[in-house]
This record gives structure tokens, sequence and C-alpha cells, in this order.
């Protein structure tokens, strides 16, 4: 693999891209498109309801826009837009829920799974073959550096995904056990 990715430096470039540095409106809609069709690639082998894909979609669209937005303040960093993304995405979630009478969880959780940061999965396996791969002390100290930091970026904006999720389900506790009601059992 390491030598794999010597003889293609490209590749290696497209890896360490940092994909949520996007100011553009054009990477961030492309971006949200991408979000949107992976929530549906994650929702359809789940078998939901049909009439629920359009809003785990929707979700998925609109969590990645709202944390996009918020990673261009200099306040949030992607942990936090993050928490404030899925925290949004589980409000809207909750009222598509009660609408079309299914489980909030069926609706919120394959949408979050489009925001989780997988390149930084990827980039911390990467620094880790390079490390492993390289004998120079102070080149192999940057790569074991840039491995945790990728692994505490990409464990830390995973845990506050799912926080902010977590936290309407307690806000909305006893609501949920009426979401269901009047629906028809299949």
């Amino acid at each position: 693999m390491y030598e794999f990715l010597q003889s293609y430096p490209r590749v290696l470039e497209f890896l360490h891209t940092d994909f949520f540095n996007t100011s553009t409106s054009r990477d961030i809609l492309i971006n949200m498109l991408f979000a949107m069709v992976a929530s549906f690639g994650f929702s359809y082998p789940s078998n939901p309801p049909k009439r629920v894909l359009f809003g785990i979609i929707f979700i998925a669209g609109l969590g990645y826009f709202i944390r996009s937005l918020l990673l261009q303040i200099s306040f949030f960093n992607l942990a936090g837009a993050s928490f404030c993304a899925s925290f949004c995405m589980g409000i809207v979630a909750f009222l598509i829920a009660k609408q079309v009478k299914v489980p909030t969880e069926v609706i919120v959780f394959p949408a979050l799974l489009a925001l989780f940061p997988g390149s930084y999965g990827y980039k911390s396996i990467l620094s880790l073959l390079i490390f492993a791969k390289n004998t120079d002390k102070p080149e192999q100290l940057q790569h074991l550096l840039a491995f945790f930091n990728n692994l505490i970026i990409m464990f830390s904006v995973s845990i506050l995904l799912v926080a902010g999720a977590l936290v309407t389900f307690m806000i909305f506790y006893e609501q949920s056990f009426l979401m269901t009601r009047g629906s028809k059992r299949t």
C-alpha cells in the first residue's frame, strides 16, 4: 500500500484533502448532494417505509448544510458544528416522524451516517501506515502526531453527532411513546 501511494502522489494528495473546509456555495451544495445520496444508500437496505425516504434524504441535506454554515463561523469547530447540526436534524426528524407515524430513530440515524467523518479515519490509518514504513525519526513523529490528531477528531465528531440526536430524544421523551399511535400495523 505504501509503495502504491508513493508511486501515485496525486492519490495521496487527494486523500489528504480537507473536505470540511469548503467556503464556496457550490462546494457546499455538491457535498450536500453527496450527503443526501449517501443517506439514501444507508437507509434503503434497512427497508424503511417508502414515505420516509424523502424525509431521510431531506434531513441529511439539511444537516450537512447547517454544519457547513456553522463551520464558516470562526467560533465553531467541526465537532461543535456537528453537534448543533445533529441536534437540528433530531428536531426536524421528530416533526417528520410525528407526521408519518414512524419512530424517530428510523429517520434520524440513516441521515446521521452521511455526516460521520470517515475521511479522518482514512487519514489516520494512512498516517499510521506511513509511520510504520518510515525510518526518519522526525518524519515518523510528524506522522504519529497526524495519526492521533485525525483519530481524536474522528472520535469527537462521531460522539457529538450521536449526542446531538440523543439530546432531542431526551427532550421529547414522553412524546416519543405517542409517535406511532394511530398507525396501522403491518
